[in-house]
């Protein structure tokens, strides 16, 4: 039986992106979405990605053609519902990830697992870029929400974490969180801020690449896009970013903060419609591997 193809054509120079036993790209999914309290079933989203990732090629001519080795170590094994046992398993996985590769790729799961992702990296100055519709420094007075990982973890290493958040939507925050972000020191980059253009985005990253972080990482919420972009996500979001405004804004952090681990979280395909968010969340996530390793010689 022939091996698995997403074409009927017979072309057999026409080469899709693949795993690998090894490579400058380590993937990781980690299918966790018990700290949503909106639409469930981000679980399901690192499945999809990789059936995106693996049907496109790895030629791009506007930008670096991909040639980059990407080493697939499969999913976290979550504990459905138990996430004192998965955090744990998220941190191992996280820290096997950037051992192995120049740049570690997480696919979510929600966004409460970037809390966990990033504890390898957090022992030393890190600066983060997040790019999504909400301030995630949020606090509930009991369970878990995936809106409160950016504040724990700078609860947790005070002086040592730096955040920009560029795209934070209007009328879909409670407004203690920006006086919780000024007291972090967080740059925060509204989306209205950006409808004239991406300076402000530009410069968010240029702040963060000045304070000279040991470790730099990225964060895609999914949510940050339009709805018409991105209609399968945990909160929709109305008058969000375009994908050609994410992209840019990725291909010059990726550029000039060189991270060591980026995510995309908050994908909900059950909820999509003719796959436009996983497909579009896809392919930025190809665009922003590119840009930090430059085509890998591509």
């Amino acid at each position: 039986m022939a091996a698995r193809s997403y074409s009927l054509l017979r072309d057999p120079l026409d080469v899709r992106i693949s795993p690998s036993p090894e490579g400058e790209v380590v993937l990781v999914g980690v299918p966790w979405d018990w700290s949503t309290a909106g639409r469930p079933g981000a679980r399901f989203a690192p499945g999809k990605v990789r059936g995106w990732i693996y049907r496109f090629t790895g030629h791009a001519p506007g930008s670096w053609d991909f040639k980059c080795k990407v080493n697939d170590l499969g999913d976290v094994e979550v504990a459905p519902g138990d996430f004192t046992v998965t955090s744990r398993r998220i941190v191992d996985a996280a820290r096997l990830a950037y051992s192995r590769g120049v740049l570690a790729v997480f696919l979510g799961g929600d966004h409460s697992i970037t809390r966990w992702l990033l504890e390898p990296l957090a022992s030393d100055t890190l600066g983060i870029l997040v790019l999504d519709a909400h301030y995630d420094l949020r606090s509930v007075s009991e369970g878990y929400t995936s809106g409160s990982w950016l504040w724990d973890l700078h609860l947790e290493h005070k002086g040592r974490v730096h955040a920009a958040v560029v795209g934070v939507s209007d009328f879909a925050n409670p407004g203690y969180m920006a006086s919780r972000a000024r007291e972090a020191g967080f740059t925060v980059v509204p989306r209205y801020e950006l409808i004239g253009g991406l300076e402000a985005a530009y410069e968010a990253v240029d702040r963060l690449k000045s304070l000279g972080a040991k470790n730099y990482y990225v964060s895609v919420d999914v949510d940050h896009l339009h709805v018409s972009y991105a209609p399968g996500v945990n909160s929709q979001n109305p008058m969000g970013m375009t994908p050609w405004e994410s992209l840019k804004i990725l291909e010059y952090a990726g550029r000039a903060l060189k991270p060591r681990g980026l995510d995309l979280v908050e994908l909900v395909p059950d909820a999509d419609v003719a796959d436009i968010t996983v497909s579009t969340a896809s392919k930025l996530l190809l665009y922003a591997i590119n840009s930090v390793l430059e085509g890998c010689g591509g």
